[in-house]
């Protein structure tokens, strides 16, 4: 059996590109956003992955839950995925999806951490200098790390820069020991 990256992958990507050439990105995200809702649900998963359950009930089931919810194409593709029982796929679709669509759009994510909450301005300031250096749009997603005392950590893609007081404590804490 295909792991669920690559399967996923190859659906997401294929589904982006029937999306870009039809000018209905927004729409195939609204309808993955949707699934996915549902198949990150439990028990949703249990009754899909039921195997007493038959493919005419799973299928009911999906027709029932978002048909005329979705557009067409998107039911077709549940359809699919019911066939081939591989409905738990649906949110790795999504996450391979959006960042395709990051991707086109030129934004990139910006992971912050700080060691206390930023404020809505505080948050702007950072979007402006990221979006400065890297020349794309910021989304910027924060979480606090009591952890790394003061200062921030960032991690855009591959990049990281560790401006914490942590991380300056540990490198001093170093280049003192091995004097």
């Amino acid at each position: 059996m295909p792991s669920v990256g690559s399967s996923a992958r190859r659906y997401a990507e294929a589904i982006f590109e029937l999306a870009q050439e039809s000018g209905n990105l927004d729409a195939w995200h609204a309808d993955l956003s949707l699934l996915a809702s549902v198949f990150s649900d439990v028990s949703a998963l249990r009754f899909f992955k039921n195997p007493r359950k038959s493919i005419s009930e799973k299928q009911d089931m999906a027709k029932r839950l978002f048909e005329g919810k979705v557009q067409p194409q998107a039911m077709y593709l549940l359809q699919m995925l019911v066939d081939r029982d591989r409905v738990e796929i649906v949110p790795a679709i999504l996450s391979r999806f959006e960042e395709l669509l990051r991707e086109a759009r030129g934004i990139v994510v910006a992971e912050v951490t700080t060691a206390v909450p930023v404020d809505d301005n505080e948050k702007q300031q950072i979007v402006e200098q990221l979006s400065q250096i890297t020349g794309k749009q910021i989304e910027l997603h924060t979480k606090v790390d009591p952890s790394i005392i003061g200062g921030i950590v960032v991690r855009v893609g591959d990049k990281l820069v560790d401006g914490s007081v942590a991380t300056a404590l540990t490198q001093l804490h170093r280049s003192l020991t091995l004097r």
